[in-house]
């Protein structure tokens, strides 16, 4: 595979996300016949009509209550061989940890909005999210075009409302398009159903998203350390950059300069791997090199035990409860050691205790951890500015770095 761009699917529980999901598949004919068959066998069995959301939906209880409860990923081609990956989230304000999850680590974002009903409350939350977790590529898709009879005075109106909406919390979305999920109108062509619409469709648009990502320089967390032949072979995936054999690299924190002896992927040496790939490096010297360390060329990243970030909570947080810091493969005790300040999404209004973070609350904090760790100031893309706190194995929240 060429390239791929990871797109989190958010957006209101009934907005139709699943089914745009399954819908863009279908039309992009990856999905197989056998698929098509166990999902019509499904739907007379529960005595509906056809559901392109069951092709995410794969748990019964989902399908019987036409509601994602899990974080879904699929993944289809376009003509020139680069890949799509779908990540779609719960919209139910109980399954936010989820919605969080998917969205943290996505290239960009489809917020998916029902037409009939425009922007409701949890629509503006998950903008709200996507503001806060920096995204800078933002597609609005206009839903259930269908069920308005396609017209354009009707797109006219919502759309104005999106954009008076998306100024307020200084948020610009790239596109506004008008679709039919259920129908697979605007999708992968233009439809003579909608003629007024001059704009692209949706993967044409997503098309356009592969030239837009951000490579940077170059970052490899190391994920384990094999050993093949009695020789260590750091492996992990580049997470932005290139590299090259001979070259010569920092791995921090450590802070020593170490020389790029090999690059293997699937036991075969190349000469040079740039991102998304997975691959195992060899080093001149492999002494303390372990998991958790960040391989880098100049600029380097900051190392630090204070960490000044945004943080969406999940659950309530006290100042200074013990938490683990997770970042790429960097996972170090840790707690807030300062809370600068807590606004609720709901309405961006200030929150005045600074000693609690409360569920579904924004706060500007300091994170003290036990050791150094190797981050980046937050710009949209950049997998070093992202992070999870978390307590007994449960995510507290994720947050960016300032």
């Amino acid at each position: 595979m060429r390239n791929h761009l990871k797109i989190v699917i958010v957006g209101e529980v009934d907005a139709g996300k699943s089914t745009l999901i399954g819908r863009f598949l279908y039309e992009m004919g990856s999905v197989y016949k056998e698929t098509i068959k166990e999902i019509e066998n499904t739907c007379q069995r529960l005595e509906s009509d056809f559901e392109f959301a069951y092709l995410l939906d794969s748990f019964e209880e989902e399908r019987r209550n036409q509601l994602t409860i899990d974080t879904t990923q699929v993944f289809c081609k376009n003509k020139r061989g680069n890949g799509f990956i779908f990540i779609d989230v719960p919209g139910h304000q109980e399954l936010l940890k989820n919605m969080l999850c998917g969205t943290s680590y996505a290239d960009i974002a489809i917020l998916v909005i029902d037409v009939q009903k425009s922007i409701e409350e949890q629509t503006r939350r998950h903008a709200f999210i996507l503001k806060f977790l920096g995204f800078e590529q933002v597609i609005i898709v206009l839903n259930k075009m269908d069920l308005i009879g396609f017209k354009e005075i009707s797109f006219k109106e919502i759309k104005e409302e999106v954009f008076e909406f998306f100024k307020r919390i200084q948020l610009q979305p790239k596109y506004i398009i008008p679709i039919s999920a259920k129908q697979g109108v605007n999708l992968c062509k233009q439809s003579k159903k909608m003629e007024w619409y001059r704009g692209l469709p949706l993967v044409r648009v997503l098309n356009t998203c592969f030239n837009k990502k951000n490579n940077g320089d170059f970052r490899f967390p190391i994920q384990d350390i094999y050993n093949l032949n009695g020789e260590k072979i750091a492996v992990g995936a580049i997470i932005s950059g290139k590299i090259r054999v001979g070259e010569k690299v920092k791995i921090i924190p450590l802070d020593r300069d170490y020389k790029i002896k090999t690059i293997k992927v699937f036991e075969r040496n190349i000469r040079m791997a740039n991102m998304p790939q997975s691959i195992g490096l060899i080093f001149d010297e492999m002494q303390d090199i372990s998991r958790g360390k960040v391989v880098c060329k100049s600029p380097l990243p900051t190392i630090s035990k204070n960490i000044l970030c945004r943080i969406f909570c999940v659950y309530p947080i006290n100042i200074r409860e013990k938490l683990i810091f997770k970042c790429a493969t960097q996972e170090i005790p840790g707690w807030i050691s300062e809370i600068k300040g807590i606004w609720d999404t709901a309405n961006l209004e200030a929150i005045l205790d600074e000693r609690l973070l409360p569920t579904n609350s924004i706060a500007e904090v300091i994170i003290s951890t036990r050791d150094t760790v190797v981050v980046e100031k937050f710009t949209g893309t950049n997998k070093l500015g992202r992070f999870i706190l978390s307590s007994n194995n449960n995510i507290c929240a994720i947050g960016v770095v300032s």
